[in-house]
């Protein structure tokens, strides 16, 4: 017996889809006014973006998965992506596929991860977060650098 992927309608799913487009979209136009007015490392830009890409992507390979009945990702796992930044995209892949918007309790992780990576995000536009933020990146240059040179073929 299949049981259908897209439930009724549930009148709260306009709202959530509002907010699904608002948040990210206000995300992206904060970082991008911050790179582009206040040399905001675009780095962080780049993150997000390919962290939010990868998150709605295992999402909807998840959603696949639980249609199908296969093995599926752990919710440690999408919630820890959730949390190094790619809330954006899980929030969009929440309202696209229709995954894993009814369990309260992933819900309430899911908003605190979202909560937490916003307020991360507020500190490095402070001046000690900045210097935190620039220190980190450096440190990911100098060991992307090292790979490389570890490289076989290089």
């Amino acid at each position: 017996m299949r049981i259908d992927a897209r439930p009724a309608f549930r009148p709260h799913r306009r709202a959530d889809a509002r907010i699904a487009i608002l948040l990210p979209a206000a995300l992206t136009v904060v970082l991008a006014a911050a790179v582009l007015r206040w040399r905001y490392p675009p780095e962080v830009l780049y993150w997000i973006t390919a962290a939010s890409l990868l998150t709605l992507l295992l999402y909807g390979w998840d959603k696949l998965c639980a249609v199908r009945d296969w093995s599926r990702i752990s919710e440690k796992t999408l919630h820890l992506l959730s949390l190094v930044g790619g809330w954006p995209g899980a929030m969009l892949a929440q309202q696209i596929f229709n995954h894993k918007t009814s369990k309260a309790a992933f819900r309430r992780i899911f908003w605190l991860t979202v909560v937490l990576n916003c307020a991360v995000l507020g500190v490095t536009f402070g001046e000690k977060g900045e210097g935190l933020l620039r220190d980190g990146i450096d440190r990911a240059y100098d060991l992307s650098e090292m790979v490389v040179d570890l490289l076989p073929w290089r």
